[in-house]
């Protein structure tokens, strides 16, 4: 009867502490955050034409940073499990701006963010994409003059969130670069926005 007794004990106490251990979960990993870094005031773009707005598609209003996998399909969007943006990557984008004076202009510039993705050609190369929509503005009535997409790409020095991160911080600042170039070439050849001077 004694025996019988430990042997039922033994059952109890395994199935106790079988139940107790299955009930610990493993502590789920810490995301990790990202963002460009500190920038210091000479990095900073300064634009020569007034920004009208900055703002960014639904889709990329958020902290995920995205990844495509082209080799694959182009048409599925993924996101890192464990990694995200510090702050939105429309913040990321604007804090490249400059914050200097303007003189007042007939024109301002439009700009807004519509891809921002880590885009991979294989699972070994892969490259940052960003693409910003920019349109010229009549600042009188607020028509829109011109429009253009523009996209630009950086390679990643590596084929991971990191190399993802450096490549579309490269990205992002040619791609406002080459957007405010071309805002500022657009009003040069509007003469909604350097009219004709006066004539005595």
């Amino acid at each position: 009867m004694q025996k019988l007794f430990l042997i039922i004990t033994t059952i109890l106490a395994s199935s106790l502490l079988g139940g107790c251990v299955g009930s610990i979960k493993p502590d789920a990993k810490a995301l990790d955050f990202y963002d460009f870094g500190l920038a210091s005031a000479q990095s900073r773009i300064e634009p020569k034409l007034p920004i009208d707005s900055l703002s960014a598609s639904d889709a990329i209003q958020n902290n995920k940073i995205r990844y495509r996998l082209n080799y694959r399909n182009p048409t599925q969007i993924y996101g890192f499990a464990e990694s995200r943006w510090s702050t939105l990557p429309l913040d990321l984008v604007r804090q490249k701006l400059g914050n200097g004076t303007l003189p007042q202009q007939q024109c301002s510039v439009k700009l807004q963010l519509v891809a921002f993705d880590q885009v991979f050609d294989s699972p070994s190369s892969n490259k940052g994409v960003v693409q910003i929509q920019s349109a010229l503005i009549d600042r009188k009535n607020r028509s829109v003059l011109a429009s253009t997409l523009i996209e630009a790409s950086s390679d990643a020095p590596s084929a991971d969130v990191k190399g993802g991160v450096t490549a579309l911080d490269a990205a992002s600042s040619t791609a406002l670069k080459q957007a405010l170039s071309w805002a500022e070439q657009a009003a040069a050849n509007t003469a909604n926005c350097y009219p004709p001077s006066p004539t005595n």
